[in-house]
């Protein structure tokens, strides 16, 4: 590959305009969250259409446990990002080329504990969230079937850390089309062509998270990656791990916390019933829509404040962050409109059972109105967290995202008793998180500005 190509795909976030680059480099992260997501909403489309309700709770069920268990190592993946992106900034390359394959070895081994872990105790886990029993059955196949994938996963996750930190967003993206592609063929054909149910749905997902897995890594030992990945030099180094660890654990952690507090809400939904539970399983889906770009929004972040804090570039980290926040709530607001003009005609796609569509659209009414302040938290957390503030960030999420919500949750389903008090707890949260993400970040930021001019 050519230096010009090279670097057309490669951006340098520490110099020239911020704006145009960063929508560069966030359009890639969007189409790749989207195809990512894809494996599972597709799953639930199938399954929604194709077979019984109980099935389609039974894919549900097992969301926020699959969530939580990927959601760890996604978020180690970002100290990889934040390590790998601070190296690059200081044009450290061998650092960045250790820090890479420090993690994904160690994703390696502990995405095959996890695995192993998850196998054993799936139906525990799913009893203790109170999983209806007409639907246990299909959800413990279901998610014996998926956690097979969790190792590829991880590793996936660990390589694309060290590629986005090079400012390569193209090329998990063109990973994850032609994956995401693949998934909805292997979805037709195992569960319309070859009727094998909830498990038809596991494997497809497992064969294409397995595909992306082997094609990321293929494309992350080029030579021309800035970052290059060679299996041979695959060893944990002590100091570098700490140092991810010290950035991504906090992260992966929060992660925990954010799904931990979401399997409370899914706890409480249980109680609700079939319908309930059916209903938050497609709000989830439909909430993607939003959530996706957020990522996106909050990963372009972390990689532009981890690229200019390791090249000394303050000022336009604080910049960046404002522009970078307002664009999110921009991009937010408009697709949450979009869906609120015609929510039965979205949630539709997902199931057509139409019990369960009113109850996700009396969800989806109370929350989508209020998603644009979402991205403010993602954003300014990204950004904390490319600076190596991540502890702090984790603070704040344990506070806003789990203990209050948590309280809430417990509060609201004893005062009101509905679901729409349910919903009601996440803009509540979000706006508590957002003030005090952008507080600290300001805070920050500009004691090190303070204190580079002295």
């Amino acid at each position: 590959m050519s230096e010009v190509v090279k670097k057309k795909r490669m951006i340098d976030m520490t110099q020239g305009p911020i704006a145009g680059p960063m929508i560069m480099f966030i359009l890639p992260l969007i189409g790749s969250s989207i195809f990512q997501q894809l494996y599972n909403t597709v799953d639930f489309l199938f399954v929604g259409n194709f077979l019984t309700k109980t099935s389609a709770a039974a894919v549900g069920a097992s969301a926020t446990l699959i969530s939580m268990t990927i959601g760890l190592f996604s978020g180690i993946s970002v100290g990889t990002s934040v390590v790998a992106a601070q190296a690059i900034g200081a044009h450290d390359k061998e650092k960045g080329e250790k820090t890479l394959h420090s993690s994904v070895m160690f994703g390696i081994i502990g995405g095959l504990t996890v695995m192993i872990l998850g196998e054993i105790f799936a139906p525990q886990i799913l009893g203790i969230l109170r999983t209806p029993t007409e639907v246990m059955g299909e959800a413990v196949l279901y998610i014996r079937i998926y956690l097979i994938s969790v190792p590829m996963v991880v590793f996936y996750n660990m390589v694309c850390g060290g590629v986005r930190a090079s400012g390569d967003s193209q090329t998990p993206f063109r990973v994850l089309v032609v994956c995401g592609l693949l998934n909805v063929l292997l979805d037709f054909t195992f569960i319309v062509w070859i009727p094998m149910g909830v498990a038809g749905v596991a494997i497809a997902t497992t064969i294409t998270q397995a595909l992306s897995a082997l094609l990321i890594g293929i494309k992350a030992s080029s030579p021309s990656q800035e970052l290059q990945l060679d299996l041979r030099k695959l060893h944990i180094d002590g100091a570098i791990l700490k140092s991810v660890l010290r950035i991504g654990l906090p992260t992966g952690l929060q992660t925990i916390v954010i799904t931990f507090s979401n399997v409370m809400v899914q706890y409480y939904i249980n109680s609700f019933g079939e319908t309930s539970v059916a209903a938050f399983a497609a709000y989830y889906k439909v909430e993607n829509l939003l959530w996706l770009p957020i990522v996106a929004f909050g990963q372009a972040g972390t990689t532009f404040s981890g690229q200019n804090y390791g090249a000394g570039q303050l000022r336009r980290i604080r910049k960046g962050a404002i522009i970078n926040a307002a664009m999110g709530c921009g991009v937010v607001a408009c697709i949450a409109f979009a869906i609120l003009l015609s929510p039965r005609t979205v949630f539709t796609w997902f199931i057509k059972d139409q019990s369960v569509v009113d109850v996700a659209i009396t969800l989806a009414g109370v929350s989508f109105p209020l998603y644009w302040i979402y991205p403010i938290l993602e954003v300014m957390g990204g950004f904390i967290r490319g600076m190596g503030y991540s502890i702090s960030s984790m603070a704040i999420v344990i506070t806003s995202q789990c203990v209050i919500r948590v309280a809430l949750l417990a509060v609201f389903s004893r005062v009101f008793g509905t679901i729409q008090s349910l919903a009601a707890v996440y803009p509540i949260t979000w706006a508590l998180a957002a003030t005090l993400f952008t507080i600290i970040f300001f805070v920050i930021i500009n004691k090190k500005i303070k204190n580079a001019a002295e």
